[in-house]
């Protein structure tokens, strides 16, 4: 198989009445070689108001042209170079706008989600759980809202909320992020910690691919026993957490890349075999 890629240039399409920009790098395929719909693509579901050009979703595409796979990644609505209000969705927006990025790939998939896009990769996993090939989380974000944004309330920001006010997140990254009601009770709807609680579509226990989890031990954003957590609500054998030591949030040092590489590297030839 030739380890060629058709670049395409920077592209967007219509997601509930607005413009959702996304780059694919598509798999070149010679006559002898697979099909395309046979060669798995790989999907990056980025974090929380980060976007699509950052340091993972570079080394990302970078593996996926070495290897020869298609490679998708988009940005949310709100986010980097797609339209809206950053205040104006919630992760069910979210949610949706990750379907929509997939509903035209039709080829076996790797999800990769980091931080609150390994939330909503392990929520998109369920659901195309016939197309899976495997998952890749890394620094997953499951539940932070009601985990991690929740119990920082105080009873002036909650009554601030209820009342329709948009509240301003810190961030040790970048501006302040919105927080809105809608937001934190679109968490809530969506959990998968917490499979009693949420809809029943949204549990994990089925997922039989491939489950790999990277965290690091100096994470202070999102602790990696949320990254425990999802995994044993995986119920799955072939799911595996590697901790990386002293290693922070963002995991885009060499060491951290160097581990997401050769985790991508490896669902991928697990399918190909």
């Amino acid at each position: 198989m030739s380890n060629d890629l058709m670049i395409a240039a920077p592209a967007s399409k219509s997601c509930h009445g607005m413009q959702l920009a996304y780059r694919r790098q598509q798999a070149a395929v010679s006559n002898s070689d697979k099909q395309a719909d046979e060669i798995p693509h790989v999907v990056f579901c980025g974090g929380f108001h980060s976007n699509m050009m950052g340091t993972k979703a570079a080394a990302l595409a970078q593996t996926c042209s070495e290897l020869g796979v298609s490679y998708t990644r988009f940005d949310y609505r709100g986010h980097g170079e797609s339209e809206g209000d950053p205040a104006a969705f919630s992760l069910a927006d979210w949610l949706d706008d990750t379907l929509c990025v997939l509903e035209d790939i039709h080829a076996p998939l790797i999800l990769v989600g980091s931080s609150m896009g390994g939330w909503l990769a392990s929520l998109c996993a369920i659901r195309k759980i016939n197309q899976l090939q495997g998952l890749l989380l890394i620094a997953a974000a499951p539940d932070f809202l009601q985990e991690l944004i929740q119990p920082r309330l105080t009873p002036a920001d909650i009554w601030d909320l209820q009342q329709g006010q948009t509240l301003a997140l810190p961030n040790a990254y970048a501006d302040p992020h919105p927080l809105t009601q809608t937001l934190l009770e679109s968490g809530n709807a969506l959990s998968v910690l917490n499979p009693s609680s949420a809809q029943a579509d949204n549990q994990l226990e089925k997922l039989d691919c491939k489950i790999r989890l990277i965290h690091g031990t100096n994470d202070t954003d999102v602790p990696y026993s949320l990254s425990l957590r999802l995994m044993e609500n995986c119920v799955n054998a072939d799911a595996q957490l590697t901790l990386l030591n002293g290693a922070d949030h963002r995991l885009s040092d060499e060491r951290s890349l160097a581990c997401i590489r050769q985790n991508l590297k490896e669902l991928i030839h697990s399918y190909r075999t």
